[in-house]
């Protein structure tokens, strides 16, 4: 397959790049389509280390739309078209101060007014329906007042919210993508960009600067080697994709960081199974993904473990990573990070968790786009560049396909038509005519 030409490579197997796949196969039939992944199989990066869920509670208007088109798709996928996903809509539930609620009433005025399902519900209510919950703070609460824990005023819950298994969301895509005709390559790194002038004079060492220059593939080696031609080559390798765009003078605006995940079982201590089995805000039974008012620290129920998984933000005093380490193995979740961090703030507003510490704990790469928290798609000279979703790849990442498809097939000034029929300008996702709301709720 090396030193052979194809019509388009999609470089990353993850969310945004199989999604991709599979809407510009789907729509361009006859084209030749490869995608290709370091890693064994699809989704094996940080697609497959993510906390799997999903919402539109967000407050940039942009990231509302991708993400509630993408949800209605997989709801589609699920509901009508029998694809387990393993999709659960237990809602998210955003537990917030006095001071927070006063600071995002704007924020949920615009959910409300671009039909963004939420409720409202107030501190007595939580009280009611959440059991344990510590919603205010004594004055004799040394510790509480050490951790500046706020109390809890109120809450914002999504309802169209949930989680899902990425590896189920993945093999679908994949499936497609090849039942279709596309082709992938795994255990396969790409290692350089290639560039040749728009218009060759067959002189060596161009592209000169005096001539235009464009992507017209890519440099292989592992299970593939040698040079792969393409009329594009999508980039949509995450937190990797400044390895292969900075050394070309191209800047990837992304940079990434450490998340991790730690579980926590609920089997055997009473006060947390009732907990995870909360009533009241699904028709499951589960407790929503929960949001705490200090740190960023969250949690969801993972009901088929009768387990928690619980993470924070955990932004301040965690560097920067500008090319990430090829084994994700080499980023490791700290036990001494869930005790010393995330497990004060958990227990003050919960205390059934006092005595609860992590059976597992893993980490992955958040990818981020430090302007506005918001993903980009930009064609240019061969080169589609797809990513800076800020951790929220699975919950955008049908739209993003399908604005990447667009952008092939009638480029940088036209309209894609996101899942639903909803109309979305390929240019506001860019980079130089870029139009789109800073992104302010970001966990």
């Amino acid at each position: 397959m090396a030193g052979k030409e194809f019509d388009i490579v999609v470089v990353g197997a993850g969310i945004l790049g199989m999604s991709s796949a599979y809407h510009l196969q789907k729509n361009n039939p006859k084209k030749r389509i490869l995608v290709l992944d370091r890693f064994s199989g699809a989704g094996q990066g940080n697609t497959g280390r993510s906390n799997a869920m999903f919402r539109n509670t967000f407050t940039s208007t942009d990231n509302q739309t991708l993400s509630d088109t993408t949800i209605s798709f997989y709801l589609h996928l699920q509901v009508n078209q029998n694809q387990d996903l393993g999709l659960e809509q237990i809602g998210y539930l955003w537990l917030m101060s006095d001071r927070q609620l006063a600071a995002n009433e704007r924020h949920v005025e615009g959910m409300v007014r671009n039909k963004i399902e939420i409720r409202e519900y107030g501190r007595g209510e939580l009280e009611r329906l959440v059991p344990g919950l510590r919603a205010d703070f004594g004055e004799s609460d040394e510790e509480a007042k050490i951790l500046k824990l706020d109390r809890v005023a109120g809450s914002i819950f999504g309802v169209k919210c949930g989680r899902l298994d990425p590896d189920r969301l993945i093999v679908f895509y994949r499936d497609r993508f090849i039942g279709m005709g596309g082709t992938v390559a795994f255990n396969t790194d790409a290692v350089k960009l290639m560039i040749e002038a728009h218009e060759s004079l067959d002189i060596e060492g161009e592209p000169f600067v005096w001539q235009e220059a464009r992507v017209n593939g890519v440099e292989v080696r592992g299970a593939l080697e040698g040079e792969i031609r393409a009329d594009a080559v999508v980039m949509a390798a995450g937190a990797w994709n400044n390895e292969l765009l900075e050394p070309r003078g191209m800047d990837g605006h992304v940079k990434a960081k450490k998340r991790q995940l730690f579980s926590i079982p609920a089997r055997n201590d009473p006060s947390l199974v009732n907990l995870l089995y909360t009533k009241g805000f699904n028709e499951l039974g589960l407790l929503p993904m929960v949001i705490l008012p200090k740190a960023g620290v969250h949690f969801k129920p993972v009901r088929i473990a009768d387990e928690f998984w619980v993470a924070c933000e955990d932004e301040v005093n965690r560097p920067f990573i500008n090319v990430p380490d090829h084994d994700l193995d080499a980023y490791t979740a700290e036990a001494s990070f869930y005790d010393r961090n995330v497990h004060p703030v958990l227990k003050g507003y919960f205390p059934q968790f006092r005595n609860a510490r992590p059976k597992r704990m893993w980490a992955g790469l958040y990818s981020y786009n430090t302007l506005d928290y918001l993903p980009f798609v930009v064609p240019r000279d061969g080169l589609i560049l797809v990513g800076g979703d800020s951790g929220s790849g699975i919950m955008k990442g049908d739209a993003l396909g399908r604005i990447v498809d667009s952008a092939y097939r009638e480029g940088e000034e036209s309209e894609a038509m996101l899942y639903g029929e909803v109309p979305y300008r390929v240019s506001k996702l860019g980079f130089e005519n870029r139009d789109v709301e800073r992104e302010e709720w970001v966990i």
